[in-house]
């Protein structure tokens, strides 16, 4: 390898690599999604086996979707809007690195227990209702923290608030045909998730419901 090789090698920018054109615009409508919601939205991105998670946090709720491909780093935060930029091509370079701007601890993937399933139809119906009524809200912020569904076993309780319903929705997260689909509400001591076939969101728990954490 002569010395402009090896010059060219050193100084590459780490790459995502997704399989194929499905995941490539499940990606791309990810991003978009998360930066018409907030132009300075960040993405946290890692590798996951055969899989890059994609973590953000819009109205204050973590969310994690997985996307086939790979990651050439283990770990990396950037700013979605330049991620989406690059994502024209496949593969990727990633953007410059934001990582001291990610301040939100990341819940486990292990010791979760099921608490009960919920019909992704009354999820829509949900956030169907949330946005007739946020645009004359006299205060928007109060309603976004109410609880709006309460789900229960033996293995315990959780409070999940508006605000976890309607990231679902706005990243697209509750499928379209929703017949027969479920979302499934589990916990850990200190997390709550509920997760649908295309994406998570999580907040951290306070007491017997959901905080913000």
């Amino acid at each position: 390898m002569n010395e402009r090789e090896r010059t060219s090698v050193s100084t590459a920018e780490p790459r995502l690599r997704l399989a194929g054109p499905e995941p490539l615009t499940d990606c791309q409508t990810l991003l978009g999604r998360l930066v018409a919601a907030d132009p300075a939205a960040l993405v946290r991105l890692q590798a996951s086996g055969p899989s890059v998670a994609v973590w953000a946090q819009p109205l204050g709720v973590v969310v994690r979707r997985d996307i086939t491909g790979t990651l050439d780093v283990a770990d990396r935060t950037v700013a979605a809007a330049d991620l989406w930029q690059r994502l024209r091509g496949n593969p990727a370079e990633l953007p410059a690195a934001d990582d001291t701007a990610w301040r939100v601890s990341l819940p486990p993937r292990t010791g979760w227990e099921l608490l009960d399933e919920v019909p992704v139809e009354a999820l829509h119906q949900l956030a169907l209702g949330a946005a007739s009524l946020l645009p004359t809200a006299p205060d928007p912020a109060g309603l976004y923290d109410q609880t709006v569904l309460t789900v229960s076993s033996a293995a315990g309780a959780v409070s999940l608030r508006l605000r976890v319903v309607l990231a679902l929705d706005r990243l697209g997260f509750l499928p379209a045909d929703s017949t027969g689909e479920v979302a499934r509400v589990a916990c850990t001591p200190a997390w709550a998730r509920i997760a649908t076939r295309i994406g998570t969101a999580y907040q951290r728990r306070v007491s017997v419901g959901l905080g913000l954490g």
